[in-house]
């Protein structure tokens, strides 16, 4: 489509008509002969005027095409190709969802799909004209608008567009769309929305796109390659808070997210331990890192598990802060004559780091043997807390005090004790449930022993889920079993320790089962606060005590000291991070000292598959490529078309002049 942008030179096309008239009204001027008689003359005069028609006309066309040409220069016409959008000088409104999530950070052929965001958004803007009201939504897991609403400062908006960086955070796709629409309506004249973005496949596969039919939607995407990525998906600790000399568990896992095997390195520091693993990664496929490392001294260590950095190092690493302990604090409750609490007692004071305390307040280990059961609520509560219950009920918890502990309806409430002669009748033997759980590796090797082996000649015949069971007595009767209760556990214990009905503690394993069943359920009733946060979150600490806030300092692992803000939403009053903090290892210092350690992580998955959509699966609005900066112009502006009509005109005369030479010439002979 053409349009003027000087439609008022339109009445200069009468000029055309120039060389026409001129070629009309010009008068032949036969080449003078000396001639005998008037027959020769006009024989010549017959033969001038067949040769020179054809080149008249030539003339007479190659002139009224180069004064066409230079008009239409002078007229400067546009043309449009497609859909046209409205013209910079109108009045518009235009909103761009601006595309700011960690997949953005990526780098191909040497410049993150963020800076040519930036430069797509920036072309967007510039010469919009002075009727356009403009405004930019970011897009992050919480969108949000650089102005409250469209304005003209489109400048101001350019200069935001400059200074974005990625943030390490996914991104909430409808409610930023929700927000473009509703910044829209706030604006005059055409509407127009420009989706500037990778259009990642996990955040954009299942989004509605819900725009009104009268806003022009342009999708500009700017993945120009297919990524392959590594990242480090999860970082798990066993267990949570681990005592000193004790092993901790590291399990880590590793995805590739490319269509080719992968083999890495993973490398993990804990504390001032450092362990390497190779690693080998099928085709989409993911692998599991796993160390072992002594816990040497107390306090709070620094965990991380990092990759070989790579075009996205992102989400090569992943950090944790564990609390190594000096010991646990363990309570026992129960007839005091009980001869299996007496074996309890003893078997958890052989272990170095538990302690006996006679309250079972705050503390990481309750075992109940035969307690009233009253108590069962107070166990449940416990254990919500964070300890971890051992309970061994008697035959008066059936029904309600059993429920109250462990769950269930009244058809698994049933709780009855079973005994056999030991002189006479074959015992109750075990076997372990769960092959895979990992409270059975150190005893995969038998150097520690079976922890099934063993006679039970009493027990209580409770009913559990089969997936809660991890030591069953061969009838399928629940040995031990495990339930998760809050922040804490709850194991139902059905192995008698008293040695007049039992011969388990006589095993070789039942030490080390006794300590492994610990360690891999103990998190403990004292756990602190949360020092693990997401992306877009801010770090917090509330101290236990009030501190003045000259006091604390918040630095990174560099040393350098972050901003800080009271956080008044805690009771009591906390402090935080005044502004979310990249993914990496943070400690809060009071008087200088180390009063707390907190872990940023980047969102597992969401933002590692680098995967992206072509635009025009989208349903809605029109794409551009990555490279169509000039052709979205073109469709908001117009092809401006005068330097080719400026160009064939100067052409057309200098064919012009040609064909008057060449008649001349022809003249002349």
């Amino acid at each position: 489509m053409f349009t003027f942008t000087n439609p008022a030179l339109l009445a200069f096309t009468a000029l055309i008509a120039v060389p026409v008239i001129a070629h009309l009204f010009a008068k032949a001027r036969p080449k003078e002969m000396p001639f005998p008689s008037l027959q020769w003359l006009r024989q010549v005069e017959r033969k001038t005027t067949s040769l020179r028609k054809p080149k008249e006309w030539l003339l007479l066309l190659l002139r009224a095409l180069a004064v066409a040409a230079l008009i239409l220069a002078f007229l400067q016409p546009l043309w449009f190709g497609g859909s046209q959008l409205t013209a910079a000088g109108a009045k518009k409104t235009v909103v761009i969802v601006f595309d700011q999530t960690a997949s953005m950070s990526f780098v191909e052929h040497g410049q993150s799909r963020l800076a040519r965001a930036a430069a797509l958004a920036n072309d967007v803007l510039k010469n919009s004209g002075g009727q356009t009201l403009a405004n930019i939504i970011w897009l992050s897991s919480t969108p949000r608008t650089a102005f409250p609403e469209p304005g003209v400062n489109t400048d101001a908006l350019r200069d935001q567009i400059r200074r974005a960086g990625a943030t390490y955070e996914d991104g909430d796709v409808s409610s930023a769309l929700r927000l473009a629409v509703e910044q829209l309506g706030k604006g005059e004249g055409a509407k127009e929305l420009y989706l500037i973005s990778d259009f990642q496949s996990a955040a954009w596969k299942d989004v509605a796109l819900n725009v009104p039919p009268t806003v022009k939607t342009w999708k500009l995407g700017i993945a120009s390659a297919a990524a392959e990525n590594v990242a480090v998906t999860s970082l798990v600790v066993q267990p949570e808070r681990p005592v000193v000399g004790s092993d901790a568990r590291v399990v880590c896992r590793v995805r590739n997210f490319s269509s080719v095997e992968v083999k890495t390195t993973v490398q993990l520091s804990f504390g001032e331990a450092r362990q390497t693993r190779p690693l080998v990664l099928p085709a989409w496929g993911e692998g599991v890192g796993e160390f072992r490392v002594s816990c040497g001294a107390a306090g709070l260590q620094n965990v991380t598990i990092s990759l070989p950095e790579d075009a996205f190092p992102a989400d090569d690493k992943r950090f944790a802060v564990v609390e190594v302990r000096g010991s646990w604090r363990a309570a026992l409750a129960g007839p005091e004559k009980d001869a299996s609490l007496a074996l309890w007692n003893k078997t958890l004071g052989a272990m170095g780091w538990i302690e006996n305390v006679p309250s079972s307040v705050n503390t990481d280990i309750i075992v109940s043997v035969r307690d009233t059961p009253a108590k069962a609520a107070d166990l449940r509560q416990s254990a919500e807390r964070g300890a971890i219950v051992i309970c061994q009920p008697g035959a008066d918890w059936n029904g309600t005090p059993w429920m109250s502990l462990w769950g269930g309806d009244a058809k698994s409430a049933a709780v009855s004790e079973e005994q056999r002669d030991r002189k006479r009748d074959k015992p109750w033997t075990m076997q372990t449930a769960l092959d895979r759980h990992p409270l059975w590796q150190i005893f995969a090797s038998g150097e520690y022993g079976d922890p099934a082996a063993g006679s039970v000649w009493r027990r209580l015949r409770l009913i559990t889920e089969p997936e809660q069971v991890l030591l069953r007595f061969a009838d399928g009767v629940p040995a031990v079993a495990a339930q998760r209760a809050g922040k804490g556990w709850i194991i139902a214990w059905n192995i008698e320790l008293d040695e007049t009905v039992s011969d388990w503690v006589q095993q070789s394993a039942f030490l080390v089962f006794i300590g492994e069943l610990l360690m891999h359920h103990g998190e403990g009733a004292g756990t602190a606060g949360t020092r693990h946060f997401g992306p877009a979150q801010l770090v917090s600490w509330r101290p236990q005590q009030a501190v003045n806030t000259d006091q604390v300092h918040l630095q990174n692992e560099s040393g350098a000291d972050l901003p800080i803000e009271q956080d008044q939403a805690r009771t009591p009053p906390g402090l935080r991070s005044a502004k979310v903090l990249s993914p990496g290892l943070y400690a809060w210092l009071l008087d200088g000292q180390v009063a707390e350690r907190a872990a940023v992580n980047f969102p597992a998955d969401a933002e590692s598959d680098l995967r992206c959509l072509d635009p025009n699966q989208i349903g809605v609005g029109e794409s551009l490529s990555p490279g169509a900066t000039a052709s979205l112009l073109a469709q908001r502006d117009g092809s401006p078309l005068w330097p080719w009509c400026a160009g064939g005109g100067a052409l057309l005369l200098l064919l012009e002049g040609a064909a008057a030479r060449m008649m001349k010439k022809g003249e002349a002979a």
